[in-house]
């Protein structure tokens, strides 16, 4: 059996090449964030740097997220590889410590790190998404004139009897019920265009007398072949209760892991699919188990390209391995999200199939 201190050692290497991986990866999302940012407001001389710079810092965790398997896959082959060249892993061999024990330890720690980034993580990551939403809300408020170019993140139809509208927004928050730099389309009930309203923000609101509208603030209506008309407050009335606005806007992905139940059942109830909550919920669960699988494959090409010679392609190939792993996953993540394939089964499929893949490989290397 392995000892604790070899172990711990093992552990802590790999944690640490994880961590350097990883904030690597973040500081890059950063920057290229920071730089499509600078150049989206460029022209907006009411936009400080340091409200840029804010909405890049929020964000930068939410889009990371996505980074934590092949952080954990990098990690892996390199402290192998590093452990290999230090001939130490040569050592525990020698002194009778198998394949399976020395890799407990990095085993292990990527369960634990999948534990950490759905539980802990995650609600932290939506949270600065969430607040990256509010600053961006400050900052596109603060931009003066055609607002067209900046609506581009939130979309809404409603289907009503006076006429369809279309609701395009640059920032939407609270679910929704709060909108900045909108754009709305009207239409007559036979489909023809009724008039454009572009406003700098929206607010829902339902009244006790029942009436449900949106207030649009500093709002110009347009009319086809004639020239907009400003309006510092304009009332839209609206067929949808905030219940519903709630339940046709929010994302899975967008509901923090210790949300993800509650909101399934709302959406239950309110008669909308509640599968891609639920499928999120089992996702963020197998994370745990995509990080071993990780360690495994990582494990397969690291070992033979250290013990037998072999050229990078082993280590390249081990690369795309993982890459397909999570494509995969995020494609049957997809099925299950639409009904095709039961929640539990799409989350969990591709981790467990991979773990077997490369348990499988390795007992054929070391044993085999």
């Amino acid at each position: 059996m392995i000892g604790f201190t070899l172990g711990f050692y093992f552990a802590r290497t790999f944690l640490k090449n994880i961590l350097m991986v990883f904030l690597l990866f973040l500081f890059l999302i950063t920057v290229v964030d920071l730089i499509e940012l600078s150049r989206e407001l460029s022209k907006a001389k009411t936009v400080s740097f340091k409200d840029i710079v804010l909405i890049a810092l929020y964000r930068a965790p939410k889009f990371a997220e996505n980074i934590f398997p092949f952080a954990v896959m990098f990690g892996a082959a390199g402290s192998l590889i590093l452990l290999n060249k230090r001939l130490e892993l040569v050592v525990a061999r020698a002194s009778g410590v198998s394949v399976w024990q020395f890799l407990t330890p990095f085993a292990l720690t990527a369960l634990f790190l999948g534990l950490f980034s759905a539980l802990v993580y995650n609600p932290i990551a939506i949270s600065g998404a969430s607040s990256s939403r509010g600053v961006e809300a400050d900052v596109f408020g603060k931009i003066k004139g055609s607002y067209a170019s900046k609506t581009r993140n939130f979309w809404l139809r409603l289907n009503q009897k006076s006429g369809d509208l279309v609701l395009r927004s640059r920032v939407a928050r609270k679910s929704g019920t709060e909108l900045v730099s909108l754009s709305v389309y009207r239409f007559n009930p036979d489909g023809s265009a009724l008039d454009r309203i572009e406003a700098r923000r929206a607010r829902y609101v339902e009244r006790k007398n029942g009436q449900k509208l949106f207030v649009l603030s500093r709002a110009i209506t347009t009319v086809p072949g004639k020239k907009g008309v400003p309006s510092k407050r304009l009332e839209l009335p609206v067929d949808i209760t905030r219940e519903q606005l709630q339940a046709r806007v929010t994302q899975a992905s967008d509901i923090g892991f210790w949300q993800l139940s509650q909101k399934q059942a709302e959406a239950k109830s309110s008669g909308r699919n509640p599968l891609p909550f639920a499928t999120q919920y089992h996702a963020l669960l197998s994370q745990s188990l995509l990080l071993v699988a990780m360690v495994l494959l990582a494990a397969t090409v690291s070992l033979r390209f250290a013990r037998f010679g072999q050229s990078g392609k082993a280590i390249l190939g081990g690369v795309l391995a993982g890459f397909v792993l999570y494509v995969l996953s995020r494609l049957v993540i997809t099925f299950g999200s639409n009904g095709l394939v039961p929640p539990s089964i799409a989350a969990w499929s591709p981790a467990l199939v991979a773990s077997l893949i490369g348990a499988t490989v390795l007992l054929y290397q070391e044993d085999g």
